[in-house]
């Protein structure tokens, strides 16, 4: 048997709460409404880190078995969903409002119908009796967004939001039932079934089952058990129940349906070595992990919209390979135009992203890193960059010569990039979809919005699936649309190199000749932002006074304003061949065609940039979660108090 039991979770359900348990003071009784979101969100969050189990014949099966059970259940009416986990270990659970899951393993422990619809019976009893509602904090729901006074909660855009920051939407909200709760759920379990028509002795043999799982493997059982009526006091107690029921035999033991789910299970590919529920449990479980699970979620928005970047080649095909800004393994900027040709370094495929997210959009910052730009003449850029930064020194103007565009000729370090918007539909990332782009071609910034769907007097970007196709110039690597046109073909006289979100940064060496190159993710948060924050370094040379960011965020009660002390960062890397420190990280970029827009807003409040970029009007919101204004907020006090 294929579904040997790594942990038997349904009994009793996993969903964990972190924190003791409460006082009674402390204890708010959730309203139905608000039961029913706390389950719906822990569901999204559950489902884009856990895998389901595609086969809408055998998750059909599950669901008509369980309705069957809930339609006989101490609250029918609510709107139960039942869905099968692709994991191999033995698992169940319930979270608030009806949402009930099991693992393809426990498909594959069970015998009989009867014996699924035991494991569903009691994680529908945990429902039945509201055993998740009345273990939560009172500060707990307000942090989530419900208000505590009102008798029940609204919907829309008012639901989204976490005051803790780096935590998911429903992270740390529920606990380990009790013992009386599980010994409640298992006589709750006994009567649903008999009144279901499914014959209650299924739990007792499906317990059993359970009990030759633990003798297997006591280690990974045990613990979990450890605060919980055993399997023989469980089984004793089902029993001693069912002697007080009516006539059972002509209850329902199995049905052929549950051969033929039972068969087609046996024919699927199984689970990806080492699945489980481990991820999903991590959501709900590890408070600890809040900033590690943000992050992941962050990547994974990240790597869902990557754009395929098509690289022109010149003369010097090596200088315009994309790499990570330490390639040659120190965050020094004024080596890299040296190190570069050193063939020592293999230059692996590095881009760096950020994600900021309101409730109605994310917005996707990449960054392409090459070590020289060597568009024109070194002397010349030298020169320019002179009269360039003298001219900023009497002006408030970010180009007062009116020749920033100049300023790309042959300089150390370049760093240009792009801007996603994806409109959110639902909380499943994949279903959201690109509205607008936004590139940078050296000191100008670039708008479009897909070609399947086009905006009057905007130039559109093609996509492929969900990622936008990008075309980078060679030498000097302003970016740009793909348009396959004889202009862009022209300039790589060395052909294309296709950059390709992989998961995997490969080595480009001199024996690497392939066309398509697979590149990884860096996050912008953890590499070159905490530089930026201790000022001059050998990584910056120039700084800004950045001042005071004025964010909106989304709060329960409304709307609120946030300010953010940023103060001198970081604003130019350090280089000092061609033009001096030319090359900018994304809060140094600037439209020089718009040199009245501060200074870094395009980065730190990108949701406010597209709206005036693309005359998107009062209704297009800019506030963002209070989670993710948080979590940057907190990266600035880190370093202003010794971090790094």
């Amino acid at each position: 048997m294929r579904g040997a039991a790594k942990r038997c979770c349904w009994l009793p359900a996993w969903v964990l709460l972190l924190f003791a348990l409460p006082s009674r003071s402390q204890v708010l009784r959730l309203t139905e409404p608000q039961e029913i979101e706390l389950g719906r969100r822990a569901a999204a969050e559950i489902e884009f880190h856990q895998p389901l189990l595609e086969d809408s014949e055998i998750s059909d099966y599950v669901e008509r078995v369980g309705l069957r059970l809930a339609r006989k259940s101490g609250r029918p009416h609510l709107r139960y969903r039942f869905r099968v986990l692709n994991a191999e270990e033995v698992n169940a659970f319930a979270l608030p409002g009806g949402f009930i899951y099991v693992t393809r393993g426990l498909l594959d422990l069970a015998e009989s119908e009867s014996e699924l619809a035991g494991a569903l019976a009691h994680e529908i009893a945990h429902v039945a009796a509201r055993h998740h509602a009345g273990r939560i904090r009172r500060n707990q729901l307000v942090s989530l967004g419900f208000s505590v006074a009102s008798p029940a909660i609204g919907g829309g855009l008012k639901m989204v939001g976490v005051r803790r920051a780096g935590q998911s939407t429903v992270q740390g909200l529920f606990q380990r039932f009790s013992r009386d709760e599980e010994r409640e759920a298992d006589r709750l379990a006994a009567q649903n079934l008999y009144r279901a028509g499914y014959d209650p002795r299924g739990l007792l043999t499906l317990l059993a089952r359970l009990k030759a799982s633990e003798e297997r493997h006591p280690s990974r059982i045990q613990r979990f058990f450890a605060s919980h009526p055993s399997l023989e006091e469980r089984t004793d107690n089902i029993a001693d129940l069912l002697e007080s029921f009516a006539e059972t035999e002509s209850l329902v033991a199995d049905r052929p349906d549950f051969k033929r789910m039972k068969q087609r299970l046996a024919s699927l590919r199984p689970p990806a070595a080492g699945s489980t529920t481990e991820a999903a449990m991590a959501i709900l479980e590890a408070a600890e992990d809040a900033p590690v699970l943000r992050e992941a979620r962050h990547r994974e928005v990240a790597a869902l919209f990557a754009p395929l970047f098509y690289q022109a080649l010149g003369e010097h095909p090596r200088y315009d390979y994309i790499t990570n800004f330490d390639f040659d393994g120190d965050w020094r900027g004024d080596n890299n135009w040296k190190n570069a040709s050193d063939r020592r370094f293999p230059l692996e495929a590095w881009v760096y992203y950020n994600v900021r997210e309101t409730p109605t959009h994310y917005f996707l910052h990449y960054a392409v890193f090459h070590p020289r730009d060597y568009k024109g003449g070194k002397r010349r850029g030298r020169l320019l960059s002179r009269v360039i930064r003298a001219g900023v020194e009497r002006a408030a103007s970010v180009d007062p010569t009116g020749r920033a565009q100049e300023a790309v000729l042959a300089h150390e370090n370049d760093l240009e990039g792009c801007l996603i918007v994806v409109e959110k539909h639902g909380p499943d990332p994949r279903r959201g979809q690109v509205r607008f782009v936004e590139t940078l071609a050296h000191n100008q910034f670039l708008r479009y919005v897909p070609e399947t769907n086009p905006r009057e007097g905007v130039e559109t970007v093609p996509l492929s699936g969900r990622r936008p196709k990008l075309y980078i110039e060679p030498r000097g690597h302003g970016i740009e649309a793909w348009r396959a046109d004889e202009s862009q073909r022209r300039s790589a006289r060395k052909g294309f190199r296709l950059y390709a979100f992989t998961g995997k940064a490969e080595a480009q060496g001199d024996d690497n000749r392939s066309d398509v190159v697979g590149y990884d993710l860096a996050p912008i948060a953890t590499t070159l932002w905490p530089r930026a924050l201790a000022g001059i370094s050998p990584t910056y040379g120039e700084t800004e006074d950045y001042g005071l960011l004025l964010l909106d965020v989304f709060e329960p009660a409304g709307v609120e304003e946030r300010a953010i002390r940023l103060g001198w960062l970081g604003s130019a890397f350090r280089g000092t061949v061609g033009g001096r420190n030319l090359a900018r990280p994304p809060w140094g970029w600037f439209d020089g065609k718009n040199p009245t827009e501060p200074l870094g807003q395009w980065y730190f409040d990108p949701a406010r940039t597209i709206r005036t970029h693309f005359a998107l009007g009062r209704d297009f919101p800019v506030a963002y979660l209070p989670e993710d204004v948080q979590a940057f907020a907190a990266s600035v006090i880190a370093a202003t108090d010794g971090g790094p």
